[in-house]
């Protein structure tokens, strides 16, 4: 028996390479930007101004990652049950960075249940960072 395997696309391997490159960039540059801007505030505004404005921002920020994680939950499931559907994993529409041994039948349901765990996590997880964010923009100074 012979394995049926999912072939690796090199285009997009380069591509997402070439997105990652790019989001740490852009996050070391919005890092810099961040800090100057709390340098400046720091020196310039009174401590508990600042202070409200870095709690504005954080709380903002972690309100902002939970429904980043939500999202992110969603593709999961969504993902385990196309799996569940098509007995199959990988999708046969997905493009994968390398060769990939494709799962059929029974073989594809320990990645379904580990796919739908992981949901179940990041909604966990996002409710607490929406809870705390949105406690961290409320809570009095």
């Amino acid at each position: 028996m012979s394995e049926e395997i999912q072939r690796a696309d090199p285009a997009y391997r380069r591509r997402t390479l070439l997105l990652l490159v790019v989001a740490v960039v852009l996050a070391l540059a919005v890092l810099a930007g961040a800090q100057r801007w709390m340098q400046a505030h720091a020196i310039v505004g009174s401590p508990r101004d600042a202070a409200l404005q870095i709690r504005q921002w954080i709380g903002i920020t972690a309100t902002l990652c939970g429904f980043c994680l939500l999202a992110l939950a969603g593709h999961a499931w969504w993902l385990s049950s196309r799996a569940q559907r098509d007995a199959r994993w990988p999708l046969a529409s997905a493009r994968v960075m390398r060769d990939t041994r494709v799962r059929r039948g029974v073989a594809v349901a320990p990645i379904v249940r580990w796919l739908r765990i992981a949901a179940v996590i990041l909604i966990v997880l996002a409710a607490l960072a929406i809870a705390a964010g949105w406690q961290i923009r409320s809570a009095p100074l």
